[in-house]
């Protein structure tokens, strides 16, 4: 159903994405200052929801191109390669900008927090340009392609989900370290290092398969 070197390969790189405190990392935190954890389950929801239909479309995408053309994929695969290398030296290179606005009082219900994070998620244009450069990189075309993107996409969202809901659990000791914009940024440079990393040890292999 799933090589499992790429499984843990993707794992392993999930979760280096996953301490990268983004917008969805930011809102939990924010939400969790202000209505407490349960209630930001109801952000975390929204956010994951927008996550597989992201990722359902994004896939619909990548099964026509394998069955069409595998060179195209294989082609795709580089370009996800690349694409995580980009992405590494962005969180290198740029200065964060991290803000959470506390306002205590406010009263909200859980489906007013779930339709915050799914549109703050949805409204997100890169994030299926994400899944379609992220998913190649550890699918293989000799294997079905429907379980292996089943596996990634519940493994995806298993993983963000824990990592919002920890951001959201720490909120109050977090809140003092994301607002330090120096110890954020070289935070973004370990990650950005690594992420740059994984893409150069994605592309060793890729090379020694073909």
């Amino acid at each position: 159903m799933m090589d499992l070197t790429l499984w843990i390969s993707f794992v392993g790189t999930v979760l280096i994405l996953a301490l990268t405190p983004g917008p969805s990392v930011l809102l939990a935190t924010a939400n969790s200052l202000k209505h407490g954890v349960k209630k930001t389950v109801g952000t975390i929801f929204g956010d994951l929801s927008a996550n597989l239909l992201q990722i359902m479309l994004a896939s619909v995408g990548l099964a026509s191109i394998i069955v069409s053309s595998g060179e195209l994929f294989q082609l795709i695969k580089w370009l996800g390669v690349a694409y995580l290398i980009y992405v590494g030296i962005r969180k290198i290179i740029i200065q964060p900008k991290v803000e959470i606005h506390e306002r205590k009082g406010q009263h909200r219900s859980f489906f007013s927090l779930y339709s915050e994070g799914f549109l703050m998620s949805a409204a997100n244009p890169k994030a299926i340009v994400f899944f379609t450069a992220l998913f190649p990189l550890f699918i293989s075309d000799s294997l079905p392609i429907l379980p292996q993107i089943t596996i990634l996409a519940i493994t995806f969202l298993i993983l963000d989900g824990l990592s919002l809901l920890i951001y959201a659990q720490f909120a109050t000791k977090l809140k003092t370290y994301l607002e330090n914009q120096k110890k954020v940024h070289l935070q973004n440079k370990i990650i950005g290092t690594l992420l740059i990393l994984s893409g150069l040890m994605l592309a060793t292999v890729k090379r020694t398969s073909n």
